[in-house]
């Protein structure tokens, strides 16, 4: 039996030591600071410090440190040897010190800028591929759907991305608040669907349990949706199952194959499960299909790719309702994806401090406000989004910029303004807010801060 490697990408050797130098950090400066101060003693125990030297060596220490590690351990460093400073000098060498300590301070504000500046380029990377990764999936669904049509749609054919949007819009309409038994009723919608379109006899979906949403999927909290003809089996032999336990590890699609890697249904050992798909969200496995038996036809790589990517796409859909019902929420938008959006970047606000900006736009006329917003919607960059909401007798037009400050906003007014041919439609009100001004926000849109 051969199986697909997958394999997770190891730090290099530069990578592991950089972690473990930042690991120990006051550690190492203790160390580097005294291993100079020795040297110091060896060669000169008057000037332990080579304050009195050509050059400042010292200085060049603390630079050292204070751009590698930070203002904490420039300043430990600086204490260290103020201290050896002030047994070994007579008098003590007041100027140097003062001279280390604000060289100390313009190198630390270096650092931190430095850092900053990275964290935030970290964060729009990893928030660009994340939105890349989710248009991906998005596109390649489509393309699935061309493709392959469902077989009991033959007077009038529905894409496979259709049928996965009405298992969203079925399971919404269920009144009830059980967020586990809604992801029962997806998961049997879904294997319904892989039943019908890619002939998957039997299958079943391991998934985290509501209450145990933060962690790491288990067999203590793993939940189990089985396909109408698959065979229940106990939950401690699906998790030691080879493929299921490496798909968990590796966090990619593992399935039988063949020696060149193609899928085969032919094996040396005895296997229950043919393949195991997790769904990967935040470097996270929440859901994974497994597949127990398919025809050898359908058995093949181009199949296993497609449904792999449809499970993805099923897992975006249930993580977006189900962070829909426990987030706040600007006034009266109802539009389910700027919403997400907008806590999406409210996260990256309150985890990194990487802000982002919000215009509203307050219009009283409906007519101009449809105008306005129609341009607008043709002037967003890929990233920027938009939505349109109505409060008592004022017509408002919400404009969200990620990763963007408030100068990206006010340049957009600008050129919008700019593209408005009719003067009378230039006329508005607009206001700006940060990520951590939702309640202005509300005030703003229900006209509440006069009260």
């Amino acid at each position: 039996m051969n199986y697909t490697n997958k394999r997770i990408k190891k730090l290099s050797k530069s990578d592991i030591l950089l972690n473990k130098l930042r690991k120990y950090a006051y550690l190492e400066t203790l160390v580097i600071v005294g291993i100079f101060l020795f040297v110091g003693y060896l060669i000169n125990p008057a000037d332990i410090a080579f304050v009195h030297t050509q050059v400042s060596y010292l200085i060049i220490i603390l630079a050292i440190i204070t751009l590698f590690h930070g203002f904490e351990n420039g300043l430990l460093a600086v204490g260290v040897v103020s201290l050896a400073m002030w047994f070994f000098y007579t008098p003590f060498p007041s100027i140097e010190f003062l001279v280390s300590l604000m060289m100390t301070m313009i190198f630390s504000e270096f650092h931190y800028y430095w850092t900053k500046r990275i964290r935030e380029l970290k964060v729009e990377a990893d928030y660009k591929a994340t939105k890349l990764d989710d248009l991906a999936k998005a596109f390649y669904t489509l393309k699935i759907s061309h493709d392959q049509l469902e077989k009991n749609y033959v007077v009038k054919p529905m894409s496979i991305r259709n049928a996965i949007e009405n298992i969203a819009n079925t399971t919404k309409e269920i009144k009830t608040n059980n967020i586990n038994k809604k992801n029962a009723l997806y998961y049997e919608k879904f294997l319904a669907l892989v039943e019908k379109s890619f002939s998957v006899n039997s299958a079943l979906v391991i998934y985290l349990d509501d209450n145990h949403h933060e962690d790491i999927l288990s067999v203590e909290n793993a939940l189990v949706t089985y396909s109408t003809t698959a065979e229940k089996y106990p939950k401690e032999e699906i998790f030691n199952s080879y493929v299921v336990d490496k798909a968990l590890n590796v966090k990619q699609p593992v399935y039988i194959s063949d020696k060149a890697g193609e899928p085969t249904l032919t094996s040396e050992q005895e296997s229950h499960f043919l393949v195991a798909m997790p769904a990967v969200q935040n470097n996270k496995v929440s859901a994974v299909l497994v597949v127990e038996r398919m025809p050898f036809m359908s058995y093949n790589r181009e199949n296993l790719i497609s449904i792999a990517i449809l499970l993805e796409y099923l897992a975006i859909e249930i993580s977006k309702e189900h962070t829909l019902q426990m987030i706040d929420k600007i006034t009266n938008v109802h539009d389910d994806t700027f919403t997400y959006e907008y806590n999406r970047l409210q996260y990256l606000k309150d985890m990194y401090n990487v802000d982002s900006s919000i215009m509203v736009l307050k219009i009283s006329n409906e007519l101009q406000t449809i105008k306005v917003h129609e341009k607008i919607i043709h002037m967003l960059r890929s990233l920027d989004m938009s939505t349109q909401v109505q409060h008592n007798k004022f017509h408002y037009i919400i404009i969200l910029f990620p990763l963007s400050d408030k100068s990206s906003a006010q340049g957009f007014l600008k050129r919008l303004k700019h593209n408005i041919k009719n003067e009378k439609d230039k006329e508005f009100e607009t206001m700006n807010f940060t990520m951590n001004q939702l309640e202005l926000i509300n005030s703003y849109i229900q006209d509440s801060y006069h009260d």
